[in-house]
């Protein structure tokens, strides 16, 4: 578990986060070949983990329009619930007002 922990460390250190292999050296307390090793291991082992990693935005790549687009987005999927909801609810009265009037259960009609 310790071994697949430093992998994953040591690749995000030198692919994601770009530090040097000798800061990298310094900081695990490895050799060249070792971090190599590591490198090639995480990747083989865990191809779609190293591909999220090198796709997923940091801090630092956020910018304002992404802020603001994903605000219009969920105040535009906040409409389609509340939409979405009006029509069950709708739906329900329909049902009931069926059943109540005419005595016909909607839910069953159609269905066999």
């Amino acid at each position: 578990m310790e071994r697949a922990r430093l992998q994953k460390e040591v690749y995000e250190l030198i692919r994601i986060q770009g530090m040097t292999w000798e800061s990298v050296k310094e900081k695990t307390g490895s050799g060249v070949s070792t971090i190599s090793h590591y490198l090639r291991t995480f990747e083989a082992e865990n191809p779609q983990l190293a591909e999220d990693m090198k796709n997923k935005k940091t801090k630092e790549d956020v910018v304002p329009e992404d802020y603001k687009k994903l605000l219009e987005e969920n105040a535009r999927l906040r409409g389609e619930l509340k939409q979405a909801k009006l029509r069950a609810d709708f739906y329900e009265e329909m049902v009931a007002f069926g059943k109540e009037t005419y005595g016909i259960d909607l839910k069953k009609v159609g269905t066999k």
